[in-house]
């Protein structure tokens, strides 16, 4: 059983909070394994608001399917979020299962893409559902 938009976005803006947190107390790889997290619910609110939905994303078909229906085909957002997304994913990896740490800025500037473009974009498409 999956979620629907409001809810998917609503997971999506905790996953956003976190990554402020972590950021602001320098935990940078909590704050990226976040910051995928919040890219990933949002994009799950996007397809389910333009119809596509899944009981469970995986996350290369989450990848594919947004850049396919909201990038290419409905041109709902721009091709920088199906980039971010894949850069998200290896970033998100990166902080997960690698022995270096991930740097600062680099959570900085993943938490700047989430914060300011995508989830924003995606509330003000799943805000218009009611």
């Amino acid at each position: 059983m999956g979620v629907d938009a409001k809810e998917a976005l609503a997971k999506a803006e905790k996953f956003l909070k976190a990554a402020k947190v972590t950021l602001a107390t320098e935990l940078s790889e909590v704050c990226a394994v976040a910051c995928y997290y919040a890219v990933f619910w949002a994009a799950i609110a996007m397809l389910h608001y333009v119809g596509i939905k899944q009981p469970r994303w995986k996350h290369g078909d989450l990848k594919e399917g947004f850049g396919m229906e909201c990038v290419r085909r409905r041109k709902l957002c721009p091709p920088e979020f199906g980039h971010w997304i894949g850069e998200l994913y290896e970033l998100r990896n990166s902080a997960m299962y690698d022995s270096e740490l991930v740097p600062i800025k680099f959570a900085e500037r993943a938490l700047r893409c989430v914060a300011n473009a995508e989830t924003q974009k995606i509330k003000e498409g799943v805000a218009s559902i009611d």
